[in-house]
């Protein structure tokens, strides 16, 4: 457990990337009010999708079927998205060409995580998580769909419910910190940014 751990935190080129994109794409914003005051909603609610998410989450130990998890199978990466999507339109504008070229990258962005990342993830998540779970795995995955949310939740009969410890335990807290200041670097880029007069 402790070898995952550390594997899990060691710097490899997929998370040097998004890093170098992600400062990259603070550093190109040019926020309007209208906006950035959406993207802030759709973080904040990014954020809160993810805090729910990991207040059912025993990770390895059981397949979690209710809460999020009824409404689509991997709802913290929906919450992922939904931050990307939030921060993307925060940072950008139409009516500048800086603006434009940030939601032109972010753009990009949106279809690498849609194409690239979400499909290697999914081919090797549910293999490893159908040998912990069997067939709950194939039950739950033909009753709730992979990543876009269904409408109304699906009725597993597992009374699982929402616990802040699971919240503590999966570290999840640091999430909202973390994107605050993302939010903030974003508002302040006109002031520091080195492309402010592109």
């Amino acid at each position: 457990m402790s070898g995952e751990k550390r594997a899990s935190k060691r710097l490899t080129w997929r998370k040097t990337a998004v890093y170098s994109c992600g400062i990259l794409l603070v550093s190109l914003a040019d926020p309007r009010l209208p906006t950035f005051t959406v993207g802030c909603v759709l973080v904040l609610l990014a954020w809160l999708l993810r805090i729910w998410a990991f207040g059912f989450l025993d990770k390895n130990m059981l397949l979690v079927t209710t809460g999020p998890y009824a409404y689509v199978r991997n709802p913290a990466y929906f919450g992922s998205f939904l931050a990307l999507l939030g921060v993307a339109l925060a940072a950008g504008n139409g009516d500048a060409l800086r603006g434009q070229l940030v939601w032109g990258f972010s753009a990009v962005l949106i279809v690498v995580f849609l194409t690239f990342y979400m499909p290697r993830k999914m081919k090797r998540e549910y293999p490893r998580l159908q040998k912990l779970f069997g067939e709950e795995v194939d039950v739950h995955a033909s009753n709730v769909p992979d990543f876009w949310p269904r409408l109304t939740p699906w009725r597993s009969g597992q009374t699982r419910s929402f616990s802040w410890d699971m919240v503590l335990h999966n570290h999840e807290l640091s999430w909202g910190p973390a994107l605050g200041l993302v939010m903030l670097g974003i508002w302040t880029a006109p002031m520091w940014s080195p492309f402010v007069n592109l």
